[in-house]
């Protein structure tokens, strides 16, 4: 959650107890396209509640995982990614990403590549040749 001043000069975060608010910077590429933009991503007890925003401010991907199913639920997809076999990709790559970013271990044997440098996570997908990149954002 954020809060704003009256004068749009100063913004804080206000945090929930037990909640934890990332943001990310993100690559996805395959050979034929790419998209790019913001994840926040606010973890809490039980889930992790995602949105992939592009570079013009649409929502691209909502998501929840669940840590005790340790499933993906995609809420919303932008429609061109909006194909029945394009969003199970989508939810194991998310899944894995996932596992990467928040340092749980991912007991399935897997299809991806991780490469970490300074700061960037890249992860690819081997079998279909997707790459996904995360930065993390400096604090508000």
């Amino acid at each position: 959650m954020f809060c704003f001043s009256a004068t749009g000069a100063e913004t804080r975060d206000i945090q929930p107890e037990g909640h934890r608010l990332q943001r990310y910077t993100f690559r996805i590429e395959t050979e034929k396209a790419s998209v790019s933009g913001l994840l926040i991503a606010n973890e809490n007890i039980d889930r992790i509640d995602g949105s992939m925003i592009n570079e013009f401010g649409v929502s691209a991907i909502d998501f929840s995982y669940s840590k005790r199913k340790r499933k993906v639920k995609l809420l919303s997809v932008v429609s061109f990614l909006n194909k029945w076999y394009v969003k199970m990709v989508l939810k194991n790559d998310i899944k894995f990403c996932l596992h990467m970013l928040y340092d749980v271990p991912y007991d399935k044997e897997h299809r991806y590549e991780v490469a970490r440098s300074e700061k960037t996570i890249s992860i690819i997908n081997k079998k279909y040749k997707i790459k996904y990149s995360f930065t993390p954002l400096n604090p508000l």
